[in-house]
C-alpha cells in the first residue's frame, strides 16, 4: 500500500463558492464543480506549503469575470496582499459554466478520443472528430441560451438533455475528466507555486507569456508524480487495476496521462474558437505563448521524465508502444484539423523560440529546481532560431 503523504500544520483556511442552483441537480452535473475544487486544493495546499506562501484558497465558480461570458474557457490566480504587505490568501476564477462545459466535452468528445476502443473511429475518420466536437456545441449552445433566460441551473440541464447526458457516463468518463481538470488546476497553482505574483522582481509583458511555459512546466511534474511516480508498486493495486505486473500498471498510467495531454490539447482547441469567434487556432497572443509550444514542451518535460526514471522498468518494446500511441493520436488531431499544421509551422518562429528561452531565465533566476533538467531543452530552443537566422 502507497505511503500516505505527510500532513500539513497550518491555521489557514479555504472557501469554495459554488453557484447554489447546481446543488439543485444531480450528482452527475455537480461532481464538475466539485472535483475541480478538490484538485485545486489537492495540490494548492502542499504546493503554498513548500514555499511559506499562505495556505489559503478561495476557489469562486460564481463570478463572472467582466472581460469574459460564463462560458468562457479561461481561469486565473490572483493575489490578496494584507495591510503588512505581505500575501494573505490567493483566489482562482473560472466562469460558472467552464466546469459544466469541461464535462460536457469530455464525455461527448474526449474520452472516446483517449479510449481505445473510441479511437477507433477517429482512427478510420479523422473527419468524425470535428462533427463529434460540433455536436457539443450545439449542446454547449442549448445551455447558453437556458442560461440567459433562466440561469445556471437550467443552461447545465439544457445541456445534458440536448447531448443525451445521463447519470453512467459519470463512471464511464469521470477519471477523464478528473484528469483534465487535474491539468488546469495544477497549472494555476502553479503561478503562485513559482512566485509570479509575489516576488519582487516583476515580470515584463514578455516574461508573463514565458511564466506561462514554467507554469505548464511546473505541473507537468506534479502529474508525473501523482499518475507515474507514485504509482504503487503492490498485488493490491495491480488487482484493482486489472494488471498483472508493476511495468504493465506504469505502462497504463503513462500511456493514459500521455493520452490526457493530448485531451487538454483539444481544451486549448476549443478555448481558441471561442475567442477567434470560430476558427480552431492554438496560435499565441500578448498574454500566452503559441499552443503547439506549450503542448509539445509539456510532452517532451514528461516523456523524459518517464523514459529517465523507468527505463529499467519498461521494455524498449514497450516504449516503442508509448511512441506509437502518441504518433497516432497526433496524427488523428493533424488530421481532424484541430491541431492547424499553419500552428505548427509558427510555433517556432521569433518570438516564441524567444519565449522559451526567456522561461529558462526564470527558472534559473526564481531558482525553481524542479525544472533544472528541461533548461538545456529551452536554451536550445532559443538558439535554434538564433542559428537559423
Amino acid at each position: 500500500m502507497k505511503a500516505r503523504r505527510i500532513p500539513v500544520d497550518t491555521a489557514h483556511t479555504s472557501t469554495v463558492t459554488f453557484p447554489s442552483g447546481i446543488f439543485s441537480l444531480e450528482r452527475d452535473e455537480t461532481f464538475p464543480y466539485e472535483r475541480f475544487a478538490y484538485n485545486l486544493l489537492d495540490v494548492g495546499v502542499e504546493a503554498l506549503h513548500e514555499k511559506n506562501l499562505p495556505e489559503s484558497l478561495t476557489i469562486d465558480f460564481a463570478q463572472i469575470p467582466s472581460n469574459a461570458s460564463p462560458w468562457t474557457i479561461n481561469s486565473s490566480i490572483l493575489i490578496q496582499f494584507g495591510t503588512t504587505g505581505l500575501p494573505t490568501a490567493f483566489r482562482f476564477h473560472t466562469p460558472e459554466l467552464v466546469p459544466s462545459i469541461l464535462y460536457q466535452l469530455v464525455v461527448t468528445v474526449i474520452s472516446d478520443f483517449l479510449d481505445e476502443k473510441g479511437f477507433d473511429k477517429f482512427r478510420r475518420r479523422p473527419g468524425i472528430l470535428e462533427e463529434t466536437l460540433q455536436r457539443f456545441v450545439h449542446g454547449a449552445d442549448a445551455g447558453i441560451r437556458a442560461y440567459r433566460e433562466r440561469g445556471i441551473g437550467h443552461a447545465i440541464r439544457a445541456s445534458y438533455n440536448h447531448l443525451g447526458l445521463t447519470m453512467s457516463q459519470l463512471k464511464e468518463c469521470g477519471l477523464d475528466y478528473d484528469l483534465i481538470a487535474k491539468q488546469i488546476a495544477y497549472h494555476e497553482i502553479a503561478h503562485a507555486y513559482v512566485e509570479q505574483m509575489t516576488s519582487q522582481l516583476r515580470p515584463t509583458q514578455s516574461e508573463r507569456r514565458s511564466f506561462e511555459l514554467v507554469a505548464d512546466l511546473v505541473a507537468t511534474q506534479w502529474m508525473y508524480q501523482k499518475m507515474i511516480a507514485n504509482t504503487p508498486d503492490t498485488s493490491e493495486y495491480r488487482r484493482v487495476a486489472g494488471l498483472n505486473s508493476y511495468a504493465e500498471t506504469i505502462l497504463a498510467n503513462t500511456v493514459r496521462t500521455l493520452r490526457a495531454q493530448q485531451g487538454l490539447l483539444i481544451v486549448m482547441a476549443l478555448a481558441g474558437a471561442q475567442r477567434s469567434q470560430g476558427s480552431v487556432t492554438l496560435a499565441g497572443g500578448k498574454t500566452h505563448p503559441s499552443g503547439v509550444q506549450r503542448f509539445l514542451l509539456q510532452h517532451t518535460h514528461l516523456y523524459t521524465l518517464i523514459r529517465s526514471n523507468f527505463s529499467t522498468v519498461l521494455s524498449q518494446n514497450q516504449f516503442d508502444q508509448v511512441d506509437a500511441d502518441w504518433d497516432e493520436r497526433v496524427e488523428v488531431l493533424i488530421r481532424s484539423g484541430l491541431l492547424p499544421v499553419r500552428d505548427i509551422q509558427t510555433a517556432l518562429d521569433e518570438t516564441e523560440c524567444e519565449t522559451a528561452g526567456l522561461a529558462a531565465e526564470l527558472v534559473e533566476k526564481r531558482n525553481i529546481k524542479e525544472l533544472k533538467g528541461i533548461l538545456p531543452l529551452l536554451r536550445s530552443i532559443r538558439n535554434y532560431k538564433k542559428q537559423e537566422q
